[in-house]
């Protein structure tokens, strides 16, 4: 029967605190039990003991111990049998064999066996048991703190195995967010931008269907710039409205929002992240599935990332656009200068030979100009000017191109016209002009701010975009001779008497 007595949390072993090993003795001679278990209890152990292997075994099955005492022989089953049905079921469970000098080869076949070791009987010093329960106990406290050692160790290999795997993932979206960023960074134009945007991203998310919207003026709008991966694309069906403009600080896509995004397509899973440049919403990315559960957190952080790159490629194609704009525009009036002016010129001509189309140039020059600029002061006369460019643009069509040649000087390339239609144009520009109320305009010679126009053709006049612009600056200056504030158009060499 097990006896229960001072049981004490641990003691030191060999340098470990472990609690002290339970003890079941197995023996036939009930004296021998009485003494080993009273030393034990006396020594604060949990100890039991049995009269047979086969009542060991009973209580074994209900209780763990962590060294068993056996005599070797006892009736029915022997120590050894024991021995061998203790470590068939628990080799941790430390075996000492208890035999006198007759039947000592006994002891041996046990220690082959797995016992730990033996004592001979009888016991003379009692303290040999304590002494070996000491060894037991260290050696316990040694195997626990060894399996504390191993299992940190794991711990620690899981830990290095999560970081490696981690910083593997990690290297990996950022050599996949470095080409995506490479691949939109190379475009300078905003569409192409927006397309590249698409495309990029639909990358980033496995093949997933990806778009791009921009924010219309009055961040009314959600306008679609581009998509990659989808079987239709109604630019009309892609719009949405927004009725809540996303705002500081977050820029946050409403759930509500979102939900009606799938719905309307039958997406399953669908991320949306806005565009943000400067503090201000510019466009939104989204990407779709049609399965559910398709994207996963690391997909969320990869489309925010993402997103940053998205907005400096916008912000540099702005800003290329508005520099490109620069490099073409007149600082003053807006309208190209005369650097594009010759460009398109040399293309526009080629074009009409090409296709045996014509192009139509025309010169315009502001009559007295400088006698304005004299009596009005410069910065009246600059004005002006800006105000005759918006007088022309309102009157061409937006193929023409209007170019501010040099001072008051204006020329205008009119594609698929020819001379006759040419000639109205400038008629009705040349009265639109006189007409204009511009300031001080009665202080002017003509008693109005008047223009002459010269016009030339090509091919029909000259196929050479140069001998074009000579030719419309003679007719310009015959306009001038014959009275200014008219319209004469180029005579052909051939046609010159």
């Amino acid at each position: 029967m097990p006896h229960f007595g001072a049981f004490s949390a641990g003691e030191l072993y060999g340098g470990w605190c472990v609690k002290k090993p339970s003890v079941l003795i197995v023996d036939d001679e009930p004296s021998i039990r009485s003494v080993i278990l009273e030393l034990l209890l006396d020594a604060g152990h949990q100890a039991a003991d049995a009269e047979s292997a086969e009542a060991a075994l009973a209580l074994l099955a209900q209780q763990r111990y962590d060294i068993v005492f056996t005599d070797i022989r006892m009736p029915g089953m022997d120590g050894i049998a024991l021995l061998r049905q203790i470590k068939e079921k628990d080799p941790a469970i430390e075996v000492i064999v208890l035999t006198s000098h007759s039947s000592f080869s006994s002891a041996v076949e046990a220690l082959r066996l797995g016992a730990y070791d033996y004592l001979i009987k009888p016991l003379n010093d009692l303290e040999e048991v304590l002494t070996i329960i000491q060894r037991v106990a260290e050696k316990l406290a040694l195997a626990e703190e060894n399996t504390r050692l191993v299992g940190e160790l794991q711990t620690k290999n899981d830990e290095v195995e999560e970081s490696r795997n981690q910083l593997a993932q990690y290297s990996e979206d950022l050599s996949a967010l470095y080409a995506a960023e490479k691949e939109i960074m190379a475009g300078l134009d905003l569409a192409e931008v927006y397309g590249r945007s698409a495309g990029a991203l639909s990358k980033l998310m496995g093949g997933h269907p990806a778009l791009v919207w921009m924010v219309s003026e009055g961040d009314l709008l959600l306008l679609p710039k581009a998509q990659s991966c989808l079987k239709t694309f109604d630019k009309v069906q892609w719009s949405f409205p927004l009725f809540d403009p996303l705002r500081e600080p977050h820029f946050e896509v409403p759930a509500a929002w979102q939900d009606a995004c799938r719905a309307r397509f039958s997406a399953l899973s669908a991320l949306f992240h806005p565009v943000v440049s400067h503090q201000k919403f510019i466009a939104l990315l989204g990407t779709l599935a049609f399965e559910p559960n398709a994207f996963s957190q690391r997909d969320a952080d990869m489309l925010a990332r993402f997103s940053s790159s998205a907005a400096m490629a916008m912000e540099n194609a702005r800003l290329y656009a508005e520099a490109k704009a620069l490099s073409i525009r007149d600082g003053l009036t807006g309208l190209y200068n005369r650097r594009h002016f010759e460009e398109v010129m040399t293309v526009e001509g080629a074009r009409s030979i090409r296709h045996q189309q014509p192009v139509s140039l025309l010169f315009l020059d502001v009559d007295h100009f400088k006698h304005y600029n004299d009596t009005q002061g410069h910065l009246m006369g600059d004005g002006l000017l800006k105000q005759l460019a918006g007088v022309i643009l309102k009157r061409v069509r937006i193929t023409d191109i209007v170019c501010r040649y040099g001072g008051e000087e204006i020329t205008l390339i009119l594609p698929h016209t020819n001379k006759a239609n040419a000639r109205i144009v400038a008629e009705d520009i040349r009265k639109r002009i006189e007409a204009y109320p511009f300031t001080h305009r009665e202080s002017q010679p003509l008693g109005a701010v008047t223009v002459s126009i010269g016009i030339a053709e090509c091919p029909a006049d000259s196929k050479v975009p140069v001998e074009m612009i000579r030719l419309a600056d003679t007719a310009l200056y015959e306009a001038k001779q014959a009275g200014r504030n008219r319209v004469c158009v180029c005579t052909p060499p051939s046609e010159n008497p």
